[in-house]
């Protein structure tokens, strides 16, 4: 199907008949072993159920842009050894767009794996948790609000300014959708931090200890509780205990199985709303002290408004000539295509 922009009212022409062998040309990305690499199939099928949230709640623009994320791919493909990378594509970069979270995700994990790779031979890392009690939909939009007051309050306390010589904070919203729970149909805000510390910090006196960050996220917070904060060592030990590290504490602010709930259509209409508000115009994503000097020392891209098509290192080599694959989504098969594969330049002349 494709978008019929002359009507007045959003609507899709089916476009089942373009290509007659679809069906033969079907796309799946796997690699070398026959392993699935990237499901893209289940990320626009996603995304497309979140168009339809849009749609019936009458943002029309929004609605546009998210139907026609992730139609047309281009990549760089060796069919010798299947690898592929992606170099061209149409993401709409809505925050709430399965394939668009998917993307940044991955950014914000490599860009952490390249700046702590420059930062680890002079510093210890540490993973911190600030979390307060769950809060209604209508409160939502002013409890990120405090929360990002809370902590510009820790981040200028003399105890953090002492220890602490860089971070990294993402903005994580949780919804509970537990029938049973009494906090059923409410939303957990809260930051995943990593603080940059000298490796010194664990023998010395700026040491802050576990009940010292409670108390004073509490104050900063304004609470009349005392929160639960979890404070631990970044394990940077290996590769793999690196990785695992940085997958942890780069979550992004919300999962698609916290706002897409196929079973209720209305509460997932309703959680649409509410988190597109609530997350509008914010920085959920943000670097400080020496985090922020290796970013802009790498130079690199915005995590969050920058390109979703290019968000690794994963380059290929410059001396094979690789084929030019273009991939695109048909709304009638509800299934990704191999439209046209050009040989490589050196080949075609």
């Amino acid at each position: 199907m494709q978008f019929n922009k002359n009507q007045d009212n959003f609507a899709l022409i089916d476009d089942s008949n373009i290509c007659k062998n679809i069906s033969d040309n079907i796309f799946v990305d796997i690699d070398d072993n026959g392993v699935i690499r990237n499901d893209w199939q289940g990320d626009k099928l996603k995304n497309l159920e979140l168009t339809g949230s849009y749609e019936r709640l009458g943002d029309k623009k929004k609605a546009y842009q998210c139907c026609d994320c992730g139609t047309y791919m281009e990549f760089s493909y060796d069919p010798i050894t299947n690898k592929r990378k992606l170099r061209v594509a149409n993401f709409c970069k809505l925050r709430l767009c399965p394939m668009c979270i998917k993307r940044r995700q991955k950014k914000i994990y490599h860009q952490m794996s390249k700046i702590m790779n420059e930062l680890e031979k002079d510093y210890a890392f540490l993973f911190l948790t600030l979390t307060q009690k769950n809060v209604t939909g209508d409160e939502l939009k002013d409890e990120i609000s405090r929360l990002t007051k809370g902590w510009d309050r820790l981040a200028k306390r003399r105890p953090f300014k002492n220890a602490v010589k860089g971070w990294f904070r993402a903005l994580e919203i949780t919804h509970n959708l537990e029938k049973k729970s009494s906090n059923y149909d409410t939303y957990h805000p809260h930051f995943h931090v990593v603080l940059v510390v000298n490796k010194s910090y664990f023998k010395k006196k700026d040491y802050i200890k576990h009940e010292e960050w409670r108390q004073m996220w509490q104050e900063c917070m304004e609470l009349d509780y005392l929160p639960q904060v979890n404070i631990k060592r970044f394990k940077t030990s290996g590769e793999k205990e690196l990785k695992k590290s940085v997958s942890e504490a780069v979550k992004y602010t919300v999962k698609d199985n916290d706002v897409l709930i196929p079973d209720n259509q209305e509460l997932q209409d309703k959680t649409v709303a509410i988190l597109t508000k609530a997350i509008a115009r914010r920085r959920l994503v943000a670097f400080g002290g020496v985090f922020k000097e290796v970013h802009k020392k790498l130079n690199l891209d915005d995590v969050e408004d920058g390109d979703l098509v290019n968000t690794d290192s994963d380059d290929l080599r410059e001396d094979v000539g690789y084929y030019r694959e273009i991939v695109m989504w048909n709304f009638g098969y509800s299934n990704y295509y191999i439209n046209e594969i050009k040989l490589p330049e050196e080949e075609q002349s």
